[in-house]
């Protein structure tokens, strides 16, 4: 089947034509035409990773859009910036030839730039949750013309806590006027169903599935290798094996995606020929922009990422999906594979790639439940030798070696001086039978000089030469400094008759 068979505006084929797209996929042929039916219905879709699903709710969308409303008419609810630049890429892509406004709504990025674009005009908008009921609240988006709203990756924004929000904008659109809505996803939950059904009442739901025995698409080889220790090292061995020319490498924490990236750069100065990046949710918008562009235009080879980069966004060519830290959930492992072997070209072929899993002994319990869910055991291999690597691993990240070396130096010291102070004090339990009680014969008569000069030095053991004559003052003012002084003048006093009575 054909677009050119379906009931499509010329302008949207021809859009459609001019990026090599001619044939709709199974998910946008099932749910195509119930968007376009004059009969109000509700879709809900659910299809592998890579499949077109943004186009299956685009272009009923689009469709049905009127150029000279000038009215926001369409709202796509999305749980991440970057899905929404990419939603609003593909919006752009096929109203080529229709004047139709699209704004992007996401935090991040100034506000009143948002307003004054949804203000001129702005017919599709396209939101993250948290932005989108800000300018609910402030009255700057209305329903009054919504006709469509759609939610793409909605399991994802149920992850992320989105639901009382989802909530509240469903319940304000069906309070003025009842839209048709969209949910596409390649994973479902029971629960985002309830809440569509909720708020749809009586409506005619349709539901698409075709998602069949398996969740990834069939094009994707997946491996996992397992691993006791040294996963780095091991990871480095794998890379050289496949060589990927174009690859992700996902992480579980921040963190552990730029010390990744770090360690994998620093492979670059030995020949390991890997441009990698990194990007989390910690960066700026501006930075998370940047990298990703640079990673869609090839300048870098590898983008080391945490889930952001999971749902939805298609990177043209991705040869390989490396699971450095297995997901937590087993739908995320869904949709981190679903980057590559992803649908393109003029045939809607599927382009081949590979998945490759790096399982710890505290991760096997993980991969028994992405087992589960896909109804498939995934293969295992063994990890590759290094005799065709073009660096020797021990003259790289010396750094390591080094800090163990001093370590293992610096116990051994400390088991030394231990030792030596364990001896010292046998030795002294040992002589000290009897303890020996030294004392100071100062004899009587002593001149007026010397006097002086010992009373001197008994004032030199509460005051110091260097302070001043001020500080001093102020020393002496205070109570605590005077009990001090009274109790050094006693102290001094009763050491004086001993050594008078001992002289005796």
């Amino acid at each position: 089947m054909l677009f050119t068979e379906m009931d499509i505006n010329p302008q949207i084929i021809q859009a459609l034509e001019e990026n090599q797209i001619m044939s709709p996929t199974e998910i946008q042929e099932k749910s195509i035409p119930h968007g376009l039916s004059m009969q109000k219905s509700h879709v809900i879709g659910q299809a592998k990773t890579g499949s077109g699903k943004t186009l299956a709710f685009a272009i009923p969308i689009i469709e049905k859009i009127n150029p000279n409303n000038r009215n926001i008419q369409a709202l796509v609810i999305v749980p991440t910036r970057e899905l929404c630049k990419q939603n609003a890429v593909v919006f752009r892509s096929i109203t080529k030839y229709k004047k139709i406004k699209i704004v992007e709504v996401y935090g991040g990025a100034s506000i009143r730039s948002q307003i004054e674009q949804i203000q001129s005009g702005g017919q599709v908008i396209i939101a993250t949750p948290g932005r989108l009921n800000d300018l609910i609240r402030r009255r700057i988006i209305k329903f009054k013309s919504v006709n469509f709203v759609a939610l793409d990756e909605a399991d994802r924004m149920l992850d992320m806590g989105f639901l009382p929000d989802i909530e509240f904008v469903l319940l304000d659109a069906m309070r003025n006027i009842s839209p048709r809505l969209f949910l596409f996803s390649a994973t479902l939950f029971d629960e985002i169903k309830k809440v569509i059904y909720k708020f749809t009442k009586k409506d005619v739901i349709h539901e698409i599935d075709v998602s069949k025995d398996s969740l990834t698409v069939d094009n994707c080889d997946q491996y996992a290798y397992y691993v006791k220790n040294n996963k780095f090292w091991n990871f480095i061995k794998i890379l050289n094996d496949e060589r990927p020319a174009f690859s992700l490498i996902f992480t579980k924490t921040k963190r552990n995606a730029e010390k990744l990236c770090n360690r994998l750069n620093k492979a670059n100065e030995l020949n390991f020929n890997l441009k990698v990046g990194f990007i989390n949710g910690d960066l700026s918008q501006a930075k998370r922009e940047k990298t990703v562009s640079m990673f869609r235009n090839k300048q870098l080879s590898c983008l080391v990422a945490t889930n952001v980069l999971a749902r939805g966004l298609d990177f043209p060519k991705v040869t390989h999906v490396f699971n450095y830290d297995m997901p937590r959930d087993p739908e995320d492992y869904v949709h981190r594979i679903g980057r590559t072997a992803r649908v393109g070209g003029v045939e809607r072929n599927v382009a081949s790639g590979k998945a490759i899993s790096i399982v710890s002994d505290d991760q096997r319990v993980l991969m028994k439940k992405i087992e589960k869910l896909l109804n498939n055991n995934i293969e295992k291999r063994t990890i590759p030798n290094l005799s065709n690597m073009e660096f020797v691993p021990e003259k790289y990240d010396t750094t390591l070696k080094k800090n163990v070396k001093q370590k293992q130096k610096s116990n051994q010291g400390n088991k030394r001086q231990f030792d030596r102070k364990k001896k010292n004090h046998k030795n002294i339990k040992k002589n000290s039978s009897k303890p020996e009680v030294i004392i100071k014969i100062v004899p009587e008569k002593l001149s007026t000089k010397s006097n002086s000069s010992q009373k001197l030095k008994t004032r030199s053991h509460y005051t110091s030469s260097k302070t001043s004559n001020n500080q001093f003052d102020k020393k002496r003012r205070n109570p605590k400094f005077n009990n001090k002084k009274k109790k050094k003048k006693q102290f001094y006093s009763k050491n004086r008759q001993k050594i008078s009575s001992s002289a005796k």
